[in-house]
């Protein structure tokens, strides 16, 4: 995802634009501190919204996001069971956008969850694709996520897909696919013994510290974690096919 625009895919289940006064009146409610939307245009197809030094928009697709786009992600979405049924139906799509030059990635990832959590209940949406990590959600419950949001408690789960495997070593293995939309290598965590739920609490805690904080981790570091658990950070290359650049965490 290019560093100035943020991208989400709204799928739906009737080729309708949501009216943009319910968008943006639920958006400055939801949002009472941050400046307000402001329309600038509106077609059959399109509406524009100014928001700061921001432009917001949505478009509408009078067809379903490919098939091949979502379907990896859907099969893969353990957190929504329903994802593959749900969105195969789908008629239409939105492609929602926010253009910002500003650094701040984390900040215009926080924007672009908040439109498109204000622009959800106002839609025919059936589900949703995040597009910095591919990752499908469920709408009611990315607006759940998306309400709790904060500087300090960042909605990962909508951002990341954080995904547990089975490793050769009677074990398992984490993996995380988004963190380069904030200018970080993936995480992964190629070895861990205990439950799933164990592994992913630790992977999100290394996650939210590498970008709350804009962590610069080197070889070797060992960083803390809860329940006096240290790990110790490798430079290094996936275990996945390819030879893309990762942070990977070992257990001491």
């Amino acid at each position: 995802m290019n560093s100035s625009t943020w991208l989400a895919l709204v799928a739906l289940d009737a080729a309708e634009l949501p009216d943009p006064a319910a968008v943006q009146a639920r958006c400055d409610a939801a949002n009472p501190d941050t400046a307000a939307l402001e329309l600038s245009s509106r077609t059959d197809a399109m509406v524009t919204f100014s928001w700061g030094d921001a432009t917001v928009a949505y478009t509408l697709v009078d067809k379903p996001i490919p098939a091949d786009q979502f379907a990896g992600p859907a099969a893969r979405a353990w957190y929504w069971p329903d994802a593959a049924e749900r969105l195969g139906s789908h008629r239409a799509h939105l492609i929602v956008a926010l253009v910002d030059e500003s650094r701040d990635r984390i900040a215009k990832s926080m924007k672009l969850t908040r439109l498109v959590a204000a622009l959800l209940p106002n839609s025919r949406a059936v589900g949703l694709q995040w597009g910095g990590s591919r990752a499908v959600h469920e709408p009611g419950a990315f607006c759940d996520v998306a309400q709790q949001m904060s500087r300090d408690d960042l909605p990962l789960h909508l951002w990341l897909d954080f995904q547990v495997e089975a490793n050769n070593q009677s074990g398992l293995r984490l993996y995380t696919t988004g963190m380069t939309a904030f200018g970080k290598r993936e995480v992964e965590l190629p070895h861990f013994a205990g439950p799933p739920q164990e592994l992913m609490n630790h992977a999100y805690n290394l996650a939210h510290y590498l970008l709350e904080k804009d962590a610069v981790i080197k070889d070797g570091e060992v960083i803390g974690l809860p329940d006096e658990i240290q790990v110790t950070a490798r430079d290094t290359t996936t275990f996945l096919d390819g030879d893309e650049p990762v942070l990977a965490f070992e257990f001491e």
